[in-house]
């Protein structure tokens, strides 16, 4: 890529990262299959809908409030925004507070450019699951408190040690003291379950567990 075309793939970036959110929250919505691309989003909150592409019917925004519905799983969310966005690889930041997700999805990592995550209040149980986020080189922001995960022992510590890019945690800045958690000092359990489940990431750890011959 040249530089002016990388310039303008930063300018487009930033001009869909501050436009206004695609807002379909207070849906009651319980699939992402309920929006077929025609409804009107909410105006009333951010003063007025993202601008359309006119040709394409598409919005130009990298922001979507989907938060107060229902959802109990975000299946289909990339098709969805394809449908939906001009640029879907833009998206920003994604709101999906209070509903009723009981897991982090694979679908958030489709998402190169997200940088804000929000999933508070929702019925999400296991912070391991917040591991897989580390894929999102992006991410700065992070919300996940009124879960039933932050209730587990070490739920901020460990998340943090998880995500080294993330700047704020449920809306609390992330401070130097808190990234220095060395993953030794994991939970055994919750290293255990990473250990098994991305061998790849943890495979000192599996070696100093082997007995030499």
């Amino acid at each position: 890529m040249s530089q002016d075309d990388e310039s303008k793939c930063n300018t487009a970036y930033q001009y869909f990262k501050c436009a206004k959110p695609l807002d379909f929250s207070y849906r009651n919505l319980v699939s992402l299959e309920e929006l077929n691309g025609n409804e009107e989003p909410l105006p009333l909150r951010v003063r007025g809908a993202p601008k359309k592409n006119l040709k394409s019917n598409r919005y130009r925004t990298g922001s979507f409030w989907l938060n107060k519905n229902n959802l109990k799983n975000v299946n289909g969310l990339r098709n969805l925004a394809d449908r939906l966005f001009e640029m879907a690889d833009y998206l920003s930041w994604l709101d999906l507070s209070d509903n009723n997700l009981t897991s982090i999805s694979d679908e958030f990592l489709l998402f190169p450019n997200l940088s804000m995550l929000y999933l508070h209040k929702n019925n999400i149980q296991d912070f391991v699951d917040s591991y897989k986020l580390r894929k999102l080189n992006k991410l700065r922001t992070l919300t996940l408190h009124k879960n039933p995960m932050c209730e587990l022992p070490c739920y901020r510590s460990t998340v943090i040690s998880f995500l080294p890019n993330l700047r704020k945690l449920d809306h609390v800045v992330v401070v130097r003291s808190e990234r220095e958690q060395d993953r030794k000092s994991l939970d055994k359990n919750v290293r255990e379950r990473l250990t098994n489940a991305y061998p790849e990431d943890f495979r000192c750890t599996i070696e100093s567990t082997k007995r030499p011959y």
